[in-house]
């Protein structure tokens, strides 16, 4: 076989690579990138290579004047095949009724998804027939993990680690069939791997990671205990360092200045304003709804002559096959007297939900001079408090009455948003009327529950001090050094 590593694509080194990250996801290009992490493992004398499916991604490009960091493209593709193999994990690994976030994909692939396919119609019923059968025949799973590698294996993930030969292979969504058949090909050749968590929801929403690496870095006491919990990772092999993008966030707290950017969106920077951030439509699909409500609610001085509302659209819901065009086409209608949107700012690229590098500073500055943050469970609801500005999470489906499993309201029921409401985190509105209440009540009393949610910050994230990449540097070099003796 030819290797899928081109000269142009990889000078090899004299030595092996120290570190190889995988980037499936933009987000994870954020933490990694936009953090400076990768630059700061470079200058403790590191060198890096990425796995990423597209290596012209202008966020990539930036990182070509360094023959430190190397860049290996892997265009592969997921099959139809892949695709069934990840959905049907759940079903066989999990006991789904017990989770809210698994069992909400099934009702989802069975009434409300828009696929055309037929086996994709299907299928939910098939394999949940199977998660039932699988109580009274415990061998129907034991031969599903017996397979399981057959899913897994892939010759270009074995030809790519046998080029580059990392010291230490990193994972940040282990759920992504691309990183799992890299920790795979790794595990195989003895390479030792470690996850990088990308996100709050990934170890209790995604179900079981396919291949669980050797070490752990996780961002606070709740992952930590997550891992423990759901896979008895022991406490050596997790490391807590905090959320390396929201360091941005401290940053901008200490030195940024959100006037110009509220200025460049039409509204009167010396206002105050509340800040919408949209989920996408396939989790609160009447959300547009509450925006419009929102909008008319500020128009009409119920918050006050001064206030102003910004909004911005999830990024599934601006370039994705998940987007909906009659929301964009219905938000371009609110833009105006005292109502912005902030639309976010996309690369052209093949890597999933890549962001410029300005638009998370945006987003930080426009967090750091809101009232209150609105939106319904998204990572933002931590975002914003790491601004200290209080979270409010809209529940609910505007005046429509969706059933449970199509409605907003089963949001707050998945796991890690209920522990970090039930930890103080954010507010819940369930109506229009509790939504305004809620808000005036801050509006008021901008204070109200400090205490609580900086005990969730903490608990969710360990630290608030800007220092949180640097951590993560530290934790990797030492992993490094262990997996080398």
């Amino acid at each position: 076989m030819k290797s899928p590593i081109g000269k142009k694509q990889f000078n090899i080194l004299d030595m092996s690579v120290d570190i190889c990250y995988i980037i499936s996801h933009g987000f994870c290009m954020r933490m990694l990138l936009q953090t400076g992490l990768i630059i700061k493992l470079v200058d403790q004398g590191l060198t890096i290579a990425l796995i990423v499916p597209d290596e012209k991604d202008e966020n990539l490009l930036a990182l070509s004047y360094s023959d430190k960091i190397k860049l290996i493209e892997w265009k592969s593709r997921s099959t139809i095949w892949d695709d069934d193999y990840l959905h049907k994990r759940m079903y066989f690994l999990e006991d789904i009724k017990r989770n809210k976030a698994l069992m909400e994909k099934f009702y989802n692939g069975l009434f409300y998804s828009d696929s055309k396919h037929p086996w994709k119609r299907i299928r939910p019923l098939y394999y949940y027939t199977i998660y039932k059968l699988i109580k009274f025949f415990p061998s129907i799973r034991q031969h599903f993990l017996n397979r399981e590698s057959e899913h897994l294996y892939s010759s270009e993930a074995n030809a790519i680690l046998s080029e580059i030969n990392p010291k230490l292979l990193v994972s940040t969504y282990p759920v992504s069939i691309i990183e799992a058949k890299m920790l795979a090909a790794a595990k195989t050749a003895n390479i030792p791997t470690l996850l990088h968590l990308l996100s709050w929801d990934n170890i209790t929403a995604k179900g079981k990671f396919p291949v669980l690496p050797d070490n752990f870095i996780v961002w606070g006491e709740i992952m930590k205990m997550e891992l423990q919990e759901y896979y008895q990772i022991k406490e050596k092999e997790i490391s807590i360092c905090g959320v390396p993008h929201f360091d941005e966030h401290i940053e901008v707290s200490n030195n940024g200045n959100c006037h110009l950017l509220v200025k460049d969106l039409g509204l009167d920077a010396e206002l105050p304003y509340l800040f919408f951030a949209m989920s996408s439509p396939r989790f609160a699909p009447r959300e547009i709804d509450i925006v419009e409500w929102l909008a008319a609610a500020v128009r009409n001085n119920v918050f006050g002559q001064k206030m102003q509302l910004i909004v911005r659209p999830h990024p599934q819901n601006v370039k994705e096959f998940t987007s909906k065009k009659s929301w964009l086409q219905r938000l371009n209608t609110l833009s105006g007297q005292r109502i912005a949107i902030d639309y976010p700012q996309l690369n052209e690229s093949k890597i999933r939900w890549s962001m410029k590098k300005e638009d998370m500073q945006n987003l930080a500055k426009l967090i750091s001079g809101c009232v209150l943050c609105l939106n319904s469970g998204s990572t933002v609801s931590i975002d914003a408090l790491m601004h200290g500005k209080p979270v409010v999470i809209t529940a609910f489906d505007g005046d429509s009455k969706l059933s449970y499993w199509n409605s907003a309201r089963r949001l707050i029921d998945y796991t890690h948003l209920a522990k970090y409401i039930a930890a103080g985190g954010a507010d819940v509105a369930n109506s229009y009327d509790s939504l305004t209440h809620i808000i005036q009540a801050y509006i008021d009393d901008p204070q109200l529950n400090n205490a609580k949610r900086r005990q969730a910050l903490l608990s969710e994230c360990y630290r608030d001090d800007g220092k949180s990449t640097e951590r993560v540097v530290s934790s990797l070099i030492a992993v490094l050094k262990s997996s080398v003796t």
